[in-house]
Protein backbone atom coordinates (compact mmCIF):
# COMPACT_ATOMS: atom_id res chain seq x y z
CA UNK A 1 0.00 0.00 0.00
CA UNK A 2 2.62 2.07 1.07
CA UNK A 3 4.64 1.65 -2.37
CA UNK A 4 1.56 2.40 -4.72
CA UNK A 5 1.13 5.49 -2.46
CA UNK A 6 4.59 6.04 -2.96
CA UNK A 7 4.47 5.72 -7.07
CA UNK A 8 1.51 7.97 -7.33
CA UNK A 9 3.24 10.82 -5.20
CA UNK A 10 5.91 10.84 -7.79
CA UNK A 11 3.75 10.47 -10.77
CA UNK A 12 1.93 13.96 -9.26
CA UNK A 13 5.55 15.24 -8.51
CA UNK A 14 6.84 14.69 -12.13
CA UNK A 15 3.56 15.95 -13.71
CA UNK A 16 3.86 19.46 -11.39
CA UNK A 17 7.36 19.61 -12.12
CA UNK A 18 6.27 19.56 -15.68
CA UNK A 19 3.66 21.72 -15.50
CA UNK A 20 5.72 24.37 -13.17
CA UNK A 21 8.32 24.31 -15.89
CA UNK A 22 6.04 24.39 -19.21
CA UNK A 23 4.60 27.65 -16.76
CA UNK A 24 8.25 29.08 -16.45
CA UNK A 25 8.76 28.57 -20.42
CA UNK A 26 5.36 30.34 -21.09
CA UNK A 27 6.01 33.19 -18.96
CA UNK A 28 9.90 34.07 -20.10
CA UNK A 29 8.20 33.80 -23.75
CA UNK A 30 5.85 36.23 -23.21
CA UNK A 31 8.31 38.24 -20.90
CA UNK A 32 10.31 38.26 -24.09
CA UNK A 33 7.46 39.13 -26.57
CA UNK A 34 6.91 42.41 -24.36
CA UNK A 35 10.07 43.58 -24.21
CA UNK A 36 10.10 42.91 -28.13
CA UNK A 37 7.29 44.46 -28.65
CA UNK A 38 8.08 47.46 -26.13
CA UNK A 39 11.49 47.58 -27.96
CA UNK A 40 9.58 47.69 -31.33
CA UNK A 41 7.21 50.36 -30.15
CA UNK A 42 9.89 52.15 -28.92
CA UNK A 43 12.05 51.93 -31.91
CA UNK A 44 8.64 53.15 -34.30
CA UNK A 45 8.30 55.95 -32.31
CA UNK A 46 12.42 57.05 -32.99
CA UNK A 47 11.62 56.48 -36.26
CA UNK A 48 8.40 58.34 -36.34
CA UNK A 49 10.38 61.33 -34.52
CA UNK A 50 12.64 61.42 -36.74
CA UNK A 51 10.91 61.97 -39.69
CA UNK A 52 9.23 64.96 -37.68
CA UNK A 53 12.78 65.72 -37.25
CA UNK A 54 13.13 65.72 -41.02
CA UNK A 55 10.50 67.53 -41.97
CA UNK A 56 11.03 70.01 -39.62
CA UNK A 57 14.07 71.37 -40.68
CA UNK A 58 12.74 71.93 -44.55
CA UNK A 59 14.93 74.30 -46.45
CA UNK A 60 12.62 77.06 -46.90
CA UNK A 61 13.21 80.56 -45.62
CA UNK A 62 12.56 81.32 -42.17
CA UNK A 63 14.04 84.88 -42.41
CA UNK A 64 11.91 87.47 -40.59
CA UNK A 65 9.65 90.07 -42.15
CA UNK A 66 11.66 92.42 -43.00
CA UNK A 67 11.98 95.97 -41.10
CA UNK A 68 9.20 98.92 -43.23
CA UNK A 69 12.97 100.82 -42.87
CA UNK A 70 14.33 97.79 -44.84
CA UNK A 71 11.40 97.81 -47.37
CA UNK A 72 11.18 101.31 -48.10
CA UNK A 73 15.42 100.93 -48.88
CA UNK A 74 13.93 98.05 -51.20
CA UNK A 75 11.62 100.37 -52.67
CA UNK A 76 13.71 103.31 -52.84
CA UNK A 77 16.12 101.25 -55.42
CA UNK A 78 13.18 99.65 -57.39
CA UNK A 79 11.45 102.76 -57.79
CA UNK A 80 14.20 105.28 -57.68
CA UNK A 81 11.49 108.77 -58.30
CA UNK A 82 8.52 108.29 -56.91
CA UNK A 83 9.07 109.40 -52.71
CA UNK A 84 7.06 107.15 -50.53
CA UNK A 85 9.19 106.88 -47.92
CA UNK A 86 8.51 111.19 -47.83
CA UNK A 87 4.90 110.66 -48.27
CA UNK A 88 4.67 108.63 -45.08
CA UNK A 89 6.31 111.08 -43.68
CA UNK A 90 3.52 113.46 -44.52
CA UNK A 91 0.66 111.39 -43.33
CA UNK A 92 1.44 113.51 -39.50
CA UNK A 93 1.11 116.60 -41.37
CA UNK A 94 -2.60 118.67 -41.26
CA UNK A 95 -4.57 118.41 -44.60
CA UNK A 96 -4.00 122.31 -45.62
CA UNK A 97 -6.47 123.75 -47.85
CA UNK A 98 -9.01 121.86 -49.79
CA UNK A 99 -8.56 123.61 -53.02
CA UNK A 100 -4.81 123.58 -52.82
CA UNK A 101 -3.24 119.85 -52.08
CA UNK A 102 -2.67 118.08 -49.84
CA UNK A 103 -0.05 115.46 -51.81
CA UNK A 104 -1.33 113.07 -53.78
CA UNK A 105 -1.47 109.38 -52.07
CA UNK A 106 -0.65 106.27 -53.88
CA UNK A 107 -4.03 105.49 -55.16
CA UNK A 108 -3.84 109.39 -56.92
CA UNK A 109 -0.49 108.63 -58.75
CA UNK A 110 -0.41 108.46 -62.71
CA UNK A 111 2.52 105.12 -63.24
CA UNK A 112 3.56 104.99 -66.58
CA UNK A 113 5.66 102.09 -67.67
CA UNK A 114 7.01 101.31 -64.25
CA UNK A 115 9.47 104.00 -64.01
CA UNK A 116 7.87 107.20 -65.16
CA UNK A 117 4.51 109.08 -64.45
CA UNK A 118 2.24 110.74 -66.38
CA UNK A 119 0.58 114.84 -66.02
CA UNK A 120 -1.81 116.26 -69.22
CA UNK A 121 -1.96 119.87 -70.32
CA UNK A 122 -4.45 120.25 -72.95
CA UNK A 123 -3.18 118.49 -75.85
CA UNK A 124 0.13 117.41 -74.45
CA UNK A 125 1.25 114.77 -72.42
CA UNK A 126 3.97 114.84 -70.43
CA UNK A 127 5.69 111.58 -68.99
CA UNK A 128 8.11 112.47 -66.64
CA UNK A 129 11.20 110.23 -65.61
CA UNK A 130 12.90 112.57 -62.56
CA UNK A 131 13.52 115.78 -61.08
CA UNK A 132 16.64 117.28 -60.14
CA UNK A 133 16.98 120.70 -57.60
CA UNK A 134 19.65 122.96 -59.59
CA UNK A 135 21.50 125.85 -57.41
CA UNK A 136 24.94 126.01 -59.37
CA UNK A 137 26.32 129.30 -58.86
CA UNK A 138 26.39 129.63 -62.75
CA UNK A 139 23.07 128.89 -63.39
CA UNK A 140 21.34 132.17 -63.32
CA UNK A 141 17.84 130.65 -63.06
CA UNK A 142 18.94 129.23 -59.66
CA UNK A 143 17.62 127.94 -57.78
CA UNK A 144 15.24 126.01 -59.53
CA UNK A 145 13.73 121.88 -60.10
CA UNK A 146 14.27 120.48 -64.15
CA UNK A 147 11.75 118.29 -64.59
CA UNK A 148 13.01 115.65 -67.33
CA UNK A 149 10.16 114.58 -69.29
CA UNK A 150 9.28 113.56 -72.81
CA UNK A 151 6.38 115.05 -74.43
CA UNK A 152 4.77 114.51 -77.71
CA UNK A 153 5.88 117.75 -79.10
CA UNK A 154 9.13 118.59 -80.63
CA UNK A 155 11.21 121.35 -81.42
CA UNK A 156 8.91 124.33 -82.26
CA UNK A 157 10.09 127.66 -81.84
CA UNK A 158 6.36 128.88 -82.79
CA UNK A 159 4.57 126.48 -80.55
CA UNK A 160 2.96 127.92 -77.46
CA UNK A 161 3.42 125.46 -74.34
CA UNK A 162 -0.28 125.79 -72.23
CA UNK A 163 0.57 127.29 -69.30
CA UNK A 164 1.70 124.69 -66.42
CA UNK A 165 2.85 124.49 -62.77
CA UNK A 166 4.94 122.94 -59.77
CA UNK A 167 3.70 122.01 -56.99
CA UNK A 168 6.51 122.14 -54.03
CA UNK A 169 6.46 120.13 -51.01
CA UNK A 170 8.80 120.83 -48.74
CA UNK A 171 9.01 119.01 -45.40
CA UNK A 172 7.39 119.71 -42.86
CA UNK A 173 4.95 122.27 -44.46
CA UNK A 174 1.35 121.17 -45.69
CA UNK A 175 0.50 123.62 -48.25
CA UNK A 176 2.32 123.51 -51.63
CA UNK A 177 4.30 126.39 -52.70
CA UNK A 178 3.20 127.08 -56.44
CA UNK A 179 5.56 128.04 -58.96
CA UNK A 180 5.17 128.13 -62.91
CA UNK A 181 7.18 125.83 -65.21
CA UNK A 182 9.10 128.48 -67.05
CA UNK A 183 11.46 126.88 -69.81
CA UNK A 184 10.90 124.05 -72.10
CA UNK A 185 14.21 122.71 -73.62
CA UNK A 186 13.38 120.07 -76.17
CA UNK A 187 17.03 118.39 -76.58
CA UNK A 188 16.38 117.16 -80.24
CA UNK A 189 16.66 119.54 -82.80
CA UNK A 190 17.09 117.34 -85.35
CA UNK A 191 13.60 116.98 -86.98
CA UNK A 192 10.39 114.90 -85.65
CA UNK A 193 8.19 112.55 -86.97
CA UNK A 194 4.42 110.93 -86.33
CA UNK A 195 3.54 109.58 -82.66
CA UNK A 196 7.22 109.90 -80.99
CA UNK A 197 7.76 111.65 -77.61
CA UNK A 198 10.61 114.41 -77.30
CA UNK A 199 13.22 114.46 -74.17
CA UNK A 200 12.53 118.09 -72.90
CA UNK A 201 13.92 119.33 -69.50
CA UNK A 202 11.21 121.90 -67.87
CA UNK A 203 11.99 124.09 -65.56
CA UNK A 204 10.22 125.88 -62.22
CA UNK A 205 11.82 128.53 -60.57
CA UNK A 206 11.64 128.20 -56.66
CA UNK A 207 9.43 131.55 -55.49
CA UNK A 208 10.45 134.17 -53.68
CA UNK A 209 10.11 134.22 -49.49
CA UNK A 210 12.06 132.16 -47.24
CA UNK A 211 11.02 129.47 -48.63
CA UNK A 212 13.73 130.23 -51.51
CA UNK A 213 16.71 128.42 -51.17
CA UNK A 214 14.83 125.21 -49.11
CA UNK A 215 15.08 122.41 -51.03
CA UNK A 216 11.80 120.76 -51.32
CA UNK A 217 11.27 116.96 -50.92
CA UNK A 218 8.78 116.12 -53.91
CA UNK A 219 7.22 118.04 -57.08
CA UNK A 220 4.15 117.79 -59.07
CA UNK A 221 3.29 118.89 -62.47
CA UNK A 222 -0.16 120.09 -62.93
CA UNK A 223 -1.81 122.53 -65.27
CA UNK A 224 -3.81 124.71 -62.82
CA UNK A 225 -2.18 125.97 -60.14
CA UNK A 226 -3.97 124.31 -56.88
CA UNK A 227 -5.02 121.14 -58.95
CA UNK A 228 -4.92 117.90 -57.48
CA UNK A 229 -1.94 115.91 -59.09
CA UNK A 230 -1.75 112.74 -60.18
CA UNK A 231 2.11 112.74 -59.88
CA UNK A 232 4.53 113.04 -57.59
CA UNK A 233 8.37 112.98 -57.80
CA UNK A 234 11.19 112.72 -55.38
CA UNK A 235 13.52 115.75 -55.93
CA UNK A 236 16.97 114.58 -56.36
CA UNK A 237 19.35 117.00 -54.79
CA UNK A 238 22.94 114.48 -54.50
CA UNK A 239 25.94 116.56 -52.39
CA UNK A 240 28.47 115.67 -50.37
CA UNK A 241 27.40 115.16 -46.48
CA UNK A 242 28.51 118.03 -44.45
CA UNK A 243 30.57 115.38 -42.15
CA UNK A 244 32.59 114.24 -45.48
CA UNK A 245 33.72 118.01 -45.63
CA UNK A 246 34.11 118.41 -42.19
CA UNK A 247 36.59 116.04 -41.64
CA UNK A 248 38.33 117.33 -44.67
CA UNK A 249 38.52 120.44 -42.92
CA UNK A 250 39.53 119.34 -39.67
CA UNK A 251 42.13 117.43 -40.99
CA UNK A 252 43.48 120.51 -42.88
CA UNK A 253 43.27 122.73 -39.72
CA UNK A 254 44.87 120.15 -37.87
CA UNK A 255 48.29 119.45 -40.39
CA UNK A 256 48.08 123.41 -40.61
CA UNK A 257 48.94 122.77 -44.28
CA UNK A 258 47.95 125.35 -47.09
CA UNK A 259 44.75 124.21 -48.55
CA UNK A 260 45.40 122.55 -51.80
CA UNK A 261 42.15 122.10 -54.45
CA UNK A 262 41.13 118.55 -54.32
CA UNK A 263 41.82 115.89 -57.21
CA UNK A 264 39.62 116.29 -59.86
CA UNK A 265 36.11 113.80 -59.79
CA UNK A 266 35.28 112.01 -62.85
CA UNK A 267 31.95 110.24 -63.64
CA UNK A 268 31.30 108.33 -66.68
CA UNK A 269 27.17 107.75 -67.63
CA UNK A 270 26.55 104.94 -70.28
CA UNK A 271 23.37 104.51 -72.18
CA UNK A 272 20.64 101.64 -72.07
CA UNK A 273 22.30 98.29 -72.10
CA UNK A 274 20.21 96.72 -74.57
CA UNK A 275 23.02 93.53 -74.64
CA UNK A 276 20.04 90.53 -74.35
CA UNK A 277 21.39 87.82 -76.91
CA UNK A 278 24.95 89.21 -77.21
CA UNK A 279 27.63 87.97 -74.26
CA UNK A 280 29.89 90.86 -74.52
CA UNK A 281 31.05 90.50 -70.63
CA UNK A 282 34.65 90.13 -71.04
CA UNK A 283 34.42 92.80 -72.92
CA UNK A 284 32.80 95.12 -70.22
CA UNK A 285 35.00 93.76 -67.50
CA UNK A 286 38.43 95.42 -69.71
CA UNK A 287 36.65 98.40 -70.30
CA UNK A 288 35.79 98.78 -67.19
CA UNK A 289 39.18 98.18 -65.85
CA UNK A 290 40.31 100.66 -68.11
CA UNK A 291 38.26 103.68 -67.29
CA UNK A 292 39.65 102.59 -63.29
CA UNK A 293 42.83 103.48 -64.74
CA UNK A 294 42.10 106.41 -66.29
CA UNK A 295 40.88 107.93 -63.17
CA UNK A 296 37.18 107.40 -63.53
CA UNK A 297 35.61 107.33 -60.21
CA UNK A 298 32.10 106.09 -60.68
CA UNK A 299 30.42 104.45 -63.93
CA UNK A 300 26.55 104.45 -64.36
CA UNK A 301 24.85 101.81 -66.51
CA UNK A 302 21.08 101.93 -67.01
CA UNK A 303 19.68 98.15 -67.40
CA UNK A 304 17.59 97.66 -70.39
CA UNK A 305 18.06 94.50 -70.38
CA UNK A 306 21.59 92.19 -70.40
CA UNK A 307 23.17 89.07 -71.28
CA UNK A 308 23.16 86.93 -67.79
CA UNK A 309 27.19 87.58 -67.62
CA UNK A 310 26.78 91.10 -68.53
CA UNK A 311 24.34 91.60 -65.53
CA UNK A 312 26.58 88.94 -63.24
CA UNK A 313 29.75 91.06 -63.82
CA UNK A 314 27.94 94.44 -63.17
CA UNK A 315 26.67 92.97 -60.16
CA UNK A 316 29.92 91.87 -58.88
CA UNK A 317 31.65 95.58 -59.39
CA UNK A 318 28.36 97.18 -57.47
CA UNK A 319 29.35 93.90 -54.88
CA UNK A 320 32.73 94.51 -54.58
CA UNK A 321 33.59 97.83 -55.84
CA UNK A 322 30.79 99.78 -54.23
CA UNK A 323 30.56 103.51 -55.43
CA UNK A 324 32.34 102.21 -59.06
CA UNK A 325 29.71 100.98 -60.40
CA UNK A 326 26.08 101.54 -60.26
CA UNK A 327 23.19 99.40 -61.93
CA UNK A 328 20.17 101.73 -62.82
CA UNK A 329 16.55 100.84 -63.95
CA UNK A 330 15.30 101.84 -66.79
CA UNK A 331 11.82 101.79 -69.66
CA UNK A 332 11.28 103.13 -73.31
CA UNK A 333 9.08 106.99 -72.10
CA UNK A 334 6.45 106.32 -74.76
CA UNK A 335 5.33 103.20 -73.11
CA UNK A 336 6.92 100.41 -75.03
CA UNK A 337 6.06 97.57 -71.99
CA UNK A 338 9.33 96.72 -70.09
CA UNK A 339 8.57 92.96 -70.49
CA UNK A 340 12.54 91.65 -69.92
CA UNK A 341 13.71 90.33 -72.34
CA UNK A 342 12.31 89.75 -75.55
CA UNK A 343 10.03 92.22 -76.55
CA UNK A 344 11.92 94.96 -75.01
CA UNK A 345 14.71 94.37 -77.15
CA UNK A 346 12.65 94.03 -80.17
CA UNK A 347 10.86 97.74 -79.18
CA UNK A 348 14.19 99.02 -79.01
CA UNK A 349 15.02 97.73 -82.06
CA UNK A 350 11.80 97.75 -84.08
CA UNK A 351 12.48 101.92 -84.38
CA UNK A 352 15.69 103.45 -84.15
CA UNK A 353 14.40 107.04 -84.08
CA UNK A 354 12.35 106.04 -81.22
CA UNK A 355 15.63 104.54 -79.60
CA UNK A 356 17.65 107.64 -80.08
CA UNK A 357 15.37 110.00 -78.53
CA UNK A 358 15.00 107.43 -75.24
CA UNK A 359 18.73 107.61 -74.91
CA UNK A 360 18.61 111.24 -74.19
CA UNK A 361 17.10 110.19 -71.05
CA UNK A 362 19.49 108.36 -68.85
CA UNK A 363 22.61 110.28 -70.28
CA UNK A 364 20.95 113.67 -68.18
CA UNK A 365 19.22 111.72 -65.50
CA UNK A 366 22.88 110.66 -64.78
CA UNK A 367 24.24 114.31 -65.37
CA UNK A 368 22.07 115.52 -62.78
CA UNK A 369 22.43 112.94 -59.91
CA UNK A 370 25.74 113.37 -60.04
CA UNK A 371 26.83 116.87 -60.82
CA UNK A 372 27.11 118.31 -57.44
CA UNK A 373 29.88 114.98 -56.76
CA UNK A 374 32.38 115.34 -59.73
CA UNK A 375 33.84 117.76 -61.40
CA UNK A 376 33.75 116.35 -65.34
CA UNK A 377 30.68 113.85 -66.68
CA UNK A 378 31.54 111.54 -69.53
CA UNK A 379 28.66 109.83 -71.81
CA UNK A 380 30.43 106.91 -73.50
CA UNK A 381 29.67 102.87 -74.94
CA UNK A 382 31.45 100.54 -73.65
CA UNK A 383 33.53 100.43 -77.02
CA UNK A 384 34.75 103.86 -76.67
CA UNK A 385 37.51 105.43 -74.72
CA UNK A 386 38.84 108.66 -74.39
CA UNK A 387 42.75 107.82 -74.31
CA UNK A 388 45.39 110.80 -73.20
CA UNK A 389 48.72 110.73 -75.99
CA UNK A 390 52.25 111.55 -75.03
CA UNK A 391 53.25 111.56 -71.34
CA UNK A 392 50.23 111.71 -69.84
CA UNK A 393 47.77 108.52 -69.00
CA UNK A 394 45.56 109.85 -66.81
CA UNK A 395 41.88 111.99 -67.30
CA UNK A 396 43.11 114.67 -64.67
CA UNK A 397 46.37 115.22 -66.25
CA UNK A 398 44.50 115.46 -69.77
CA UNK A 399 41.90 118.23 -68.70
CA UNK A 400 45.05 120.39 -67.11
CA UNK A 401 46.92 120.31 -70.85
CA UNK A 402 43.23 120.50 -72.37
CA UNK A 403 42.89 123.75 -70.74
CA UNK A 404 46.02 125.09 -72.07
CA UNK A 405 45.87 123.68 -75.70
CA UNK A 406 44.79 125.53 -78.55
CA UNK A 407 41.02 125.14 -79.79
CA UNK A 408 41.41 122.50 -83.08
CA UNK A 409 39.70 124.83 -85.39
CA UNK A 410 39.90 127.91 -83.47
CA UNK A 411 36.07 127.86 -83.39
CA UNK A 412 35.53 129.24 -79.34
CA UNK A 413 37.01 133.10 -78.79
CA UNK A 414 40.91 133.14 -77.77
CA UNK A 415 39.62 134.97 -74.91
CA UNK A 416 37.41 132.08 -73.39
CA UNK A 417 38.73 131.04 -69.90
CA UNK A 418 36.17 128.52 -69.36
CA UNK A 419 34.64 125.56 -71.30
CA UNK A 420 31.88 123.57 -71.44
CA UNK A 421 33.22 120.59 -72.51
CA UNK A 422 36.92 119.61 -73.39
CA UNK A 423 36.22 117.27 -76.79
CA UNK A 424 38.36 114.59 -78.74
CA UNK A 425 38.50 113.61 -82.25
CA UNK A 426 37.18 110.35 -82.88
CA UNK A 427 39.17 107.12 -84.54
CA UNK A 428 38.48 103.78 -85.32
CA UNK A 429 39.68 100.97 -84.32
CA UNK A 430 37.78 98.52 -86.56
CA UNK A 431 38.53 94.43 -85.79
CA UNK A 432 40.56 93.46 -89.05
CA UNK A 433 39.41 90.00 -88.46
CA UNK A 434 41.64 89.11 -91.57
CA UNK A 435 44.82 90.53 -90.41
CA UNK A 436 47.28 88.68 -87.63
CA UNK A 437 47.59 89.34 -84.56
CA UNK A 438 49.99 92.63 -83.30
CA UNK A 439 50.76 91.32 -79.96
CA UNK A 440 51.06 87.35 -79.96
CA UNK A 441 52.20 86.67 -76.52
CA UNK A 442 48.33 88.11 -75.66
CA UNK A 443 45.77 85.77 -75.61
CA UNK A 444 42.92 86.59 -77.56
CA UNK A 445 40.59 86.80 -74.07
CA UNK A 446 41.31 91.02 -74.05
CA UNK A 447 39.77 92.97 -77.10
CA UNK A 448 41.48 96.67 -76.86
CA UNK A 449 44.67 95.24 -76.12
CA UNK A 450 44.51 93.22 -79.36
CA UNK A 451 42.86 95.63 -81.19
CA UNK A 452 45.55 98.01 -81.53
CA UNK A 453 45.51 98.45 -85.35
CA UNK A 454 43.64 101.77 -86.40
CA UNK A 455 42.38 103.28 -89.49
CA UNK A 456 45.01 106.50 -90.84
CA UNK A 457 42.76 109.33 -90.56
CA UNK A 458 40.38 110.89 -87.85
CA UNK A 459 36.99 112.07 -87.62
CA UNK A 460 36.67 115.80 -87.84
CA UNK A 461 35.60 117.92 -85.41
CA UNK A 462 32.61 116.99 -83.72
CA UNK A 463 31.59 114.30 -86.28
CA UNK A 464 31.10 111.26 -83.61
CA UNK A 465 33.28 113.07 -80.91
CA UNK A 466 33.44 112.43 -77.04
CA UNK A 467 33.32 115.04 -74.31
CA UNK A 468 34.04 115.59 -70.86
CA UNK A 469 31.74 118.05 -69.53
CA UNK A 470 32.28 120.14 -67.06
CA UNK A 471 29.34 119.56 -64.40
CA UNK A 472 29.31 123.70 -63.27
CA UNK A 473 28.17 124.55 -67.13
CA UNK A 474 26.05 121.94 -68.62
CA UNK A 475 22.84 121.88 -69.03
CA UNK A 476 21.49 119.44 -71.53
CA UNK A 477 23.66 116.77 -73.00
CA UNK A 478 23.79 114.70 -76.11
CA UNK A 479 25.96 111.39 -76.77
CA UNK A 480 28.43 113.67 -78.31
CA UNK A 481 28.09 117.28 -77.09
CA UNK A 482 25.70 119.97 -74.87
CA UNK A 483 22.53 121.12 -75.70
CA UNK A 484 22.35 123.80 -73.84
CA UNK A 485 25.07 125.26 -71.38
CA UNK A 486 25.44 128.05 -69.10
CA UNK A 487 26.43 130.93 -71.97
CA UNK A 488 26.99 133.70 -70.18
CA UNK A 489 29.63 132.03 -67.52
CA UNK A 490 31.30 129.62 -69.76
CA UNK A 491 32.46 129.30 -73.60
CA UNK A 492 31.26 126.56 -76.01
CA UNK A 493 33.05 122.88 -76.17
CA UNK A 494 36.69 122.82 -77.08
CA UNK A 495 37.82 120.61 -79.76
CA UNK A 496 41.34 119.04 -78.26
CA UNK A 497 44.21 118.70 -81.05
CA UNK A 498 45.22 114.75 -81.41
CA UNK A 499 48.27 115.20 -79.87
CA UNK A 500 46.71 115.65 -76.62
CA UNK A 501 44.35 112.55 -76.97
CA UNK A 502 41.85 111.12 -78.96
CA UNK A 503 38.82 109.34 -78.90
CA UNK A 504 39.30 105.51 -79.64
CA UNK A 505 36.34 103.91 -80.60
CA UNK A 506 36.62 99.94 -80.90
CA UNK A 507 34.02 99.59 -84.34
CA UNK A 508 34.05 99.73 -87.63
CA UNK A 509 33.67 103.05 -89.78
CA UNK A 510 30.62 103.82 -91.46
CA UNK A 511 32.54 105.32 -93.96
CA UNK A 512 34.20 101.40 -95.32
CA UNK A 513 37.02 103.14 -97.19
CA UNK A 514 38.69 104.10 -94.60
CA UNK A 515 39.74 100.65 -93.70
CA UNK A 516 42.18 101.15 -96.20
CA UNK A 517 45.84 100.98 -95.38
CA UNK A 518 45.43 100.89 -91.50
CA UNK A 519 48.68 101.81 -89.19
CA UNK A 520 49.51 100.61 -85.42
CA UNK A 521 48.09 102.99 -82.64
CA UNK A 522 49.60 101.17 -79.31
CA UNK A 523 48.81 103.71 -77.06
CA UNK A 524 46.72 101.68 -74.72
CA UNK A 525 50.00 99.71 -74.01
CA UNK A 526 50.88 101.83 -71.77
CA UNK A 527 48.18 100.05 -69.31
CA UNK A 528 49.41 96.51 -70.31
CA UNK A 529 50.62 95.22 -66.97
CA UNK A 530 48.38 96.61 -64.99
CA UNK A 531 45.07 96.31 -67.05
CA UNK A 532 45.87 92.85 -67.85
CA UNK A 533 46.51 91.62 -64.17
CA UNK A 534 43.00 93.53 -62.79
CA UNK A 535 40.91 91.67 -66.15
CA UNK A 536 42.65 88.58 -65.43
CA UNK A 537 42.07 88.62 -61.10
CA UNK A 538 38.42 89.82 -62.57
CA UNK A 539 38.19 86.75 -64.45
CA UNK A 540 39.04 84.02 -61.64
CA UNK A 541 36.71 85.94 -59.63
CA UNK A 542 33.57 85.37 -61.72
CA UNK A 543 34.80 81.45 -62.68
CA UNK A 544 35.03 82.61 -66.34
CA UNK A 545 38.13 80.99 -67.06
CA UNK A 546 38.41 77.20 -68.08
CA UNK A 547 40.07 74.36 -65.81
CA UNK A 548 42.30 72.00 -68.21
CA UNK A 549 39.55 69.46 -68.40
CA UNK A 550 37.10 71.90 -70.36
CA UNK A 551 40.24 73.03 -72.47
CA UNK A 552 40.33 69.58 -73.59
CA UNK A 553 37.43 68.96 -74.23
CA UNK A 554 36.90 72.66 -76.16
CA UNK A 555 39.78 71.60 -78.62
CA UNK A 556 38.61 68.62 -78.91
CA UNK A 557 35.40 69.86 -80.20
CA UNK A 558 37.22 72.26 -82.70
CA UNK A 559 38.91 69.30 -84.18
CA UNK A 560 35.70 67.32 -84.76
CA UNK A 561 34.29 70.46 -86.15
CA UNK A 562 37.41 71.12 -88.45
CA UNK A 563 37.15 67.17 -89.84
CA UNK A 564 33.80 67.59 -90.47
CA UNK A 565 33.84 71.01 -92.39
CA UNK A 566 36.88 69.46 -94.60
CA UNK A 567 35.09 66.34 -95.48
CA UNK A 568 32.27 68.39 -96.69
CA UNK A 569 34.67 70.46 -98.66
CA UNK A 570 36.03 67.26 -100.34
CA UNK A 571 32.52 65.78 -101.13
CA UNK A 572 31.50 69.33 -102.76
CA UNK A 573 34.61 69.74 -104.92
CA UNK A 574 34.62 65.68 -105.75
CA UNK A 575 33.92 64.83 -109.65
Amino acid sequence: MSSNYTRLFRVLFVIILLKLCFLVILYWRSYEGVSSLEAGLAQSQSQTRRMVDIFDQLLVDRREMPSMEQRLRWIRQEMPSFPLEELLQRQRLPAGRADCGPAPDLMNIDFHNTYWQRAQAENLTYYIYGAYYDDREAVPEAPLVRLLTMINQPEDKSFKYPATHCQFWLEGRAKPLIAPVTEHKVMWPFGSAPRRYYPTLMGCRMPKGRHRWEVPQMVSLVADACDRARNLLRVVYEVESQAESGTAATNATEQESPIEEPPLRFAVCVKAMDFPYEDKSWRLIEWLELMRALGAHKVVFYDAQMHPNMTRVVRDYVAESPGFVELRPMSLGRGEPHAPPHFHHYAMEADGFNRILNEMIPYNDCFYRNMYLYDYIGVFDIDEVIMPLGNRTTWPELIEISRAAPDYGGVTPATCKEWVSFCYRNVYYPRYPERPKVYRNLSSSFYMLQHVERVREHCNRGAATKCLHDARFAVGLHNHFTFYHTERASCPAKSVPIEFAQMQHYREPDTKSLLIDPIIDASIWRFQPQLQAQVEQRYRRLGFLPDERQVAATHERQRLEDESMLREAVRQNSP
